[in-house]
C-alpha cells in the first residue's frame, strides 16, 4: 500500500502521540482514540511506521492474548527488541496506536519485530497496510452472536483476511476444523500445529461449533478429541482430514496451578519442555508460539526455551495477592473458554471460592445467552467450591443460571459492588479464581490492583 508523504507522516504520528500522552495523563489508557486522530490525518499512516517490519498477527476467537504474550517473549528472550499491543485493543485503531508509537517522529519503526493480537473481524482491514509475515489463527468458536451472527460468520471475516495476504504464512490449528480450512485453495504456505492422539481421548465431543466438511458438506467423524471440537477429525464421504502437525505435542505429563511438562516434536526431534502457564488451551498456545516462531525463521529452541518463563498476561491467568492470599484471573467469554477455565479450577485437589462476573456491554456482546450454553453444573457440582460470587451488570441473570445448575443461596452470594465484593474476598481463607468476561475484568482488575498493587497494561 502507498505510504503517505513525510509532511502527512509527522504530522499523523505527532497527533497519534500527543493523544496518547493527554490521555494517558489522566488515567484513561489510551488504546483507540490515538489511532483514530492518527488515521483521521494520513489514512495509510501504518503503511509507513510498519515499513520494514517483520510482523505477526494472530487472531481467532480464544487465545489470541496469550499467543500473543508466548510469541513477544520468545522474540524478546532471543535478545530481539519486539512490539506487542498489551492492551487487548485488538480492532484497527487500538493496533494502530500502538504501532504509530513505536514509530519516530518522521515515521521510522523503533522495533524491527511485532506482535499484534487482531479481532477476527478486523484482519481484513489490518494487513493490506502491514504486510505481516505471519498470520497465526487459534481456533474459531462462537462468541458474541450478536456481533458475527454465528461462528461461520466469523470463520468468513477471518478468510477474507487471509484473502488479502497472500504472502502471510499461515500458523494453523491441525485439530480445529474451522481454522484449518483456511488453508484451502489459497497460495499461502502453512505451519500447522497440534495436539497428538497419544493426547486425546476417546467419547462424546461438542460439535455444536465444527459445522461440517468444506468440501463435501460431510459430518465429521473423529478418532480422538482434546476439548470442544478439537481433535483427529475427518470426513469418511471425501478423505479430507486434520493435517500432520509441524509442530506436535506428543504428551503432556504433568498440569499444575503453575504450568505444565509436556512432551514437544519440532523437525524430527521431540523433547521435554516446561510451559509455565498452566491449563491445557495454553499447550495448544504454547505450540501455536513455536509454530509461529518457525514461520518467522527464528530459532525453533529459543522459542521452546522461552515457554518455561513466560508470565501470565493481562487478565489471563494473571495472579494478584490479597493480603497472603492467591486470586487467579482468568477471562472467560464464550462456553468453550468458559468450560475450560471450569475445567482448569475444578482440576486440582484443593478446596476454592470462585468469582463469575458477567457484563453486556459493547466489548462483550450485548447477547448472554451463550450462559445457557455453559457447563456451569461442572463448577456448581464440584466438592471442592466452598462459595461462588456472582458480579456485574448481568448479575441476577448468571445468578439464576447458577441456580438452574444446583447452586442455591447457601452456594452463590450476589455482590454487584467491586468494592464490597474486595471486603469479601479478603476476608477469603481458600485460593480464588475470578472469572469475569471482558468488561467485568476491567472494573474488578482496577479494584484489585489497588490493593494488590499490580500495574495497569502500559505500566
Amino acid at each position: 500500500m502507498k505510504k503517505p508523504n513525510k509532511i502527512q507522516t509527522v504530522l499523523s504520528v505527532a497527533a497519534c502521540k500527543l493523544t496518547r500522552f493527554i490521555l494517558r495523563k489522566t488515567g484513561k489508557g489510551g488504546t483507540a482514540v490515538p489511532g483514530i486522530v492518527a488515521m483521521k490525518v494520513a489514512k495509510n499512516i501504518l503503511a509507513a511506521v510498519s515499513d520494514g517490519m517483520e510482523i505477526v498477527v494472530v487472531t481467532g476467537t480464544n487465545g489470541k492474548t496469550t499467543s500473543c504474550n508466548m510469541v513477544e517473549h520468545a522474540i524478546t528472550n532471543g535478545g530481539k527488541e519486539c512490539l506487542l499491543n498489551k492492551s487487548g485493543a485488538n480492532l484497527l485503531h487500538g493496533i494502530a496506536s500502538d504501532l504509530i508509537c513505536n514509530a519516530t517522529w518522521t515515521g521510522k519503526p523503533k522495533t524491527h519485530y511485532a506482535v499484534l493480537e487482531c479481532d477476527e473481524a478486523a484482519l481484513k482491514q489490518l494487513v493490506p497496510f502491514i504486510s505481516p509475515k505471519a498470520i497465526v489463527v487459534t481456533n474459531l468458536f462462537s462468541d458474541q452472536v450478536d456481533r458475527y451472527g454465528g461462528v461461520q460468520n466469523t470463520l468468513k471475516e477471518v478468510r477474507e483476511g487471509v484473502k488479502c495476504s497472500p504472502r502471510s504464512i499461515l500458523v494453523l490449528n491441525a485439530e480445529e476444523p474451522l481454522s484449518a480450512s483456511l488453508a484451502l485453495d489459497v497460495p499461502n504456505r502453512v505451519v500447522w500445529y497440534g495436539l497428538d492422539a497419544s493426547v486425546g481421548v476417546q467419547g462424546n465431543i461438542d460439535l455444536s461449533d465444527a459445522g461440517c466438511c468444506p468440501k463435501c458438506g460431510g459430518a465429521y467423524e473423529y478418532d480422538y478429541h482434546i476439548y470442544a471440537h478439537l481433535g483427529g477429525f475427518r470426513c469418511p464421504k471425501c478423505g479430507y482430514q486434520r493435517q500432520t502437525p509441524d509442530v506436535a505435542v506428543t504428551s503432556i505429563d504433568k498440569v499444575s496451578s503453575s504450568g505444565s511438562t509436556i512432551h514437544l516434536k519440532v523437525n524430527g526431534k521431540t523433547q521435554e519442555v516446561q510451559v509455565a502457564l498452566p491449563a491445557v488451551y495454553n499447550i495448544y498456545n504454547a505450540a501455536a508460539a513455536v509454530a509461529a516462531a518457525k514461520a518467522m525463521d527464528l530459532s525453533v529452541q529459543a522459542a521452546i526455551d522461552s515457554l518455561s518463563s513466560v508470565k501470565s498476561s493481562f487478565g489471563r491467568l494473571e495472579t494478584f495477592d490479597l493480603k497472603g492470599n492467591r486470586l487467579q484471573m482468568i477471562l472467560v467469554k464464550n462456553p468453550a473458554g468458559c468450560n475450560q477455565a471450569f475445567s482448569y479450577i475444578t482440576g486440582f485437589d484443593e478446596e476454592f471460592t470462585a468469582v463469575l462476573c458477567l457484563n453486556n456491554r459493547t466489548g462483550d456482546g450485548h447477547d448472554i445467552s451463550w450462559i445457557n450454553d455453559t457447563d456451569y453444573e461442572k463448577l456448581c457440582s464440584d466438592p471442592h467450591v466452598k462459595k461462588i460470587y456472582v458480579a456485574g451488570d448481568c448479575a441476577e441473570e448468571l445468578s439464576q443460571r447458577l441456580k438452574k445448575a444446583g447452586a442455591g443461596d447457601d452456594l452463590q452470594e450476589v455482590v454487584t459492588d467491586y468494592q464490597e465484593l474486595l471486603k469479601k474476598l479478603l476476608k477469603e481463607t481458600y485460593p480464588i479464581y475470578a472469572l469475569p468476561n471482558y468488561t467485568s475484568m476491567m472494573e474488578l482488575r482496577q479494584v484489585l490492583n489497588q490493593e494488590a498493587g499490580n500495574k495497569d497494561f502500559w505500566e
